[in-house]
C-alpha cells in the first residue's frame, strides 16, 4: 500500500533528478532553485529526506513543466508494491 511506501522506493528523487537533467539543471541550480545548499539536495536524492511539496511546485515552475513529472504513474506504483511485497 502506498501509505507504507517511502518516497524514494516509488522514485520522486529519481523523477526530479532525472528532469533536472534534461532541463539542463545542475545540482546547484536545483537547489538554488528550492532554496536548500546542495548537501541537501544530496539528502534528498539519496531517499533520506523526502522533498517537500513546495519544493516540487518551485521546481515544476522554474523548469515549465506540470508538476505530475515528478511523481510516478500508477503503473510504476505497483511495480514497485510488488517488488516490496
Amino acid at each position: 500500500m502506498l501509505s507504507d511506501m517511502t518516497e524514494s522506493r516509488i522514485g520522486i528523487p529519481d523523477k526530479v533528478r532525472g528532469v533536472a537533467a534534461e532541463k539542463g539543471y545542475t545540482q546547484e541550480r536545483t537547489a538554488l532553485t528550492i532554496g536548500i545548499s546542495r548537501t541537501q539536495l544530496g539528502e534528498r536524492y539519496a531517499g533520506r529526506i523526502s522533498f517537500k511539496a513546495d519544493e516540487i511546485l518551485k521546481l515544476a515552475l522554474a523548469m515549465r513543466v506540470p508538476v505530475e513529472r515528478f511523481f510516478p504513474k500508477p503503473e510504476e506504483i505497483d511495480a514497485a508494491e510488488e517488488r516490496v511485497a
